[in-house]
């Protein structure tokens, strides 16, 4: 069976790092987002980048995500799993409202293509607190100038309830296994063990902690 891994969570949580680091030890394994087939198919059709997002749709794009997993043994996808549609992607703007609606970046429908498609389905959450995620991002940007998603720990806080109750979403369709772990607490080293031990015994939905 094709295994289809997305790591979510919060802002400067771990989710890229993590997923380099898994995708390193998974044999046969490719990192790639959904967000990426965008791109890929604006690239096969010589689509303009200024009109990527008019003339390719999310369901093509869902299609397109769903035949690059089921053309691989294992794919790694680091996702927010909620987003504020008028906040673009990794970009800061002081002038976007933090309390606007957060909507999922994974629809059912997707889900579903999936579960057609004999792809199985594992949403992993990590969990960071607000304070750590903006800690993470500020440090980030003094280190090669990255942007800052989040502006203040008010907006942090918003932003990561969103991404857990968005993952608790997609967990209660029944269609993927639902894996929590926590990003403060445990090292990248010990993250990726956590996730390698889950992926070898299915059974153990309580992942042992690694001291």
């Amino acid at each position: 069976m094709k295994t289809l891994i997305f790591i979510g969570g919060a802002t400067a949580c771990g989710k890229s790092t993590l997923a380099t680091n898994l995708t390193s030890l998974i044999p046969n394994s490719i990192k790639y987002r959904r967000y990426q087939g965008f791109f890929d198919l604006a690239a096969e059709r010589g689509i303009p980048k200024e009109e990527i997002f008019e003339k390719v749709t999310s369901t093509e794009v869902d299609d397109w995500f769903v035949n690059v997993c089921s053309s691989s043994e294992v794919v790694v996808s680091d996702v927010h799993y909620a987003v504020q549609m008028a906040r673009n992607e990794g970009d800061s703007n002081p002038n976007v409202d933090i309390y606007q609606n957060y909507v999922s970046t994974i629809s059912d429908s997707l889900l579903q293509k999936l579960a057609a498609n004999d792809i199985r389905v594992i949403a992993l959450f990590l969990s960071c607190s607000p304070e750590q995620c903006l800690y993470r991002a500020v440090s980030r940007y003094n280190e090669n100038k990255k942007s800052v998603r989040n502006i203040s720990i008010e907006d942090a806080t918003f932003e990561n309830k969103a991404e857990e109750q968005v993952w608790h979403n997609i967990i209660e369709t029944g269609l993927v296994e639902g894996v929590k772990l926590d990003s403060e607490l445990f090292s990248v080293t010990q993250l990726t063990d956590q996730c390698l031990e889950y992926l070898q015994n299915p059974q153990e939905k309580t992942l042992k902690k690694v001291k």
